[in-house]
């Protein structure tokens, strides 16, 4: 008899480490007044291919956001103040090295630092449905209206290049789509472990001519539900990227994976790690001082990683 009883206590111990094997509906479900801080590190290495030449870029950059959720209307739909908190750049090229953090370098000259530092302490509102897709972002023209007035761009032709280049690549548009890509987009129906869903983010509207296809699968579930992503990448000849009077097409394939965990009751990301390979080409079709179409090998590694504080 006291062994059954040990045996049952141990199951039942067992069963509680394993977590819930019910199924659970996935929303994104803030409560006005909810807050939390978190940061995105991207690591990326690009290896290029030039006219014989091997380059090599690394960079990792670090970006701090609080968000609070300002209201809820009835179906659900919240509104989030993202303000920037903290932005820490590095990078090494052949060009040379350079670093950035917000925290310390108060008065940057870079231009590229300029922008992120006008970024900091400043940011617009997001509102998010419950399947966590950005339905809109309120105040992001001024937001990046007072990017681009730190960069100091001259009132001529090519500034004006320069500033519709900067709106289409940079603007509001990317700035949804970039923001959705770092959500998970949920489910309409409920999940249990061992339960998949899929889903394709298309970045081709934030200028960059890519597409995910993402599958997600649920590996346990408890106060948070742990996920396995695995996706296919691919780039769209059809939709080049036009950048300060050039066309560029790109020809790039690979894959990402990696794990991502989110805590249920307020239905955001609690930490995820995801890795990406990419491989294929990049093809200068035409632009200033380029005779003739260039097209140059690359491969790229990046890891992105997130932790809510």
């Amino acid at each position: 008899m006291k062994n059954s009883m040990a045996i049952a206590i141990l199951v039942a111990l067992q069963l509680s480490f394993c977590g819930s094997s019910e199924p659970v509906q996935m929303r994104m479900a803030l409560k006005s007044g909810d807050q939390y801080v978190q940061t995105v590190t991207t690591k990326q290495k690009m290896e290029q291919d030039l006219m014989g030449q091997k380059r090599v870029q690394e960079s990792t950059t670090a970006i701090t956001y609080s968000s609070k959720c300002e209201k809820v209307d009835p179906d659900g739909t919240m509104y989030v103040q993202l303000t920037y908190d903290r932005i820490a750049v590095e990078k090494n090229s052949p060009q040379g090295k350079a670093k950035y953090d917000s925290d310390k370098d108060k008065s940057p000259t870079d231009p590229e630092f300029l922008a992120y530092a006008q970024m900091v302490g400043h940011g617009f509102t997001v509102k998010f449905s419950p399947l966590a897709q950005v339905k809109d972002l309120i105040g992001i023209e001024e937001f990046m209206e007072r990017v681009y007035s730190s960069m100091n761009i001259p009132d001529d032709e090519m500034g004006r290049e320069i500033k519709k280049m900067l709106k289409e690549q940079f603007g509001a548009e990317t700035m949804r789509r970039m923001l959705e890509a770092s959500y998970i987009p949920f489910p309409e129906k409920k999940m249990g472990i061992g339960d998949t869903w899929e889903k394709t983010i298309d970045l081709a509207g934030a200028g960059f001519p890519l597409k995910v296809d993402n599958k997600y699968e649920v590996k346990d579930l408890g106060s948070s539900a742990t996920l396995f992503v695995e996706g296919k990448i691919s780039s769209s000849k059809d939709k080049p990227l036009k950048l300060m009077g050039m066309e560029i097409q790109y020809d790039l394939s690979g894959e990402q994976s990696g794990t991502q965990e989110v805590e249920l009751d307020r239905g955001i990301i609690s930490k995820s790690e995801v890795k990406q390979k990419m491989e294929g080409s990049m093809k200068i079709v035409k632009g200033p001082g380029i005779p003739e179409p260039m097209e140059v090998p690359l491969k790229m590694e990046t890891t992105v990683t997130i932790e809510t504080h």
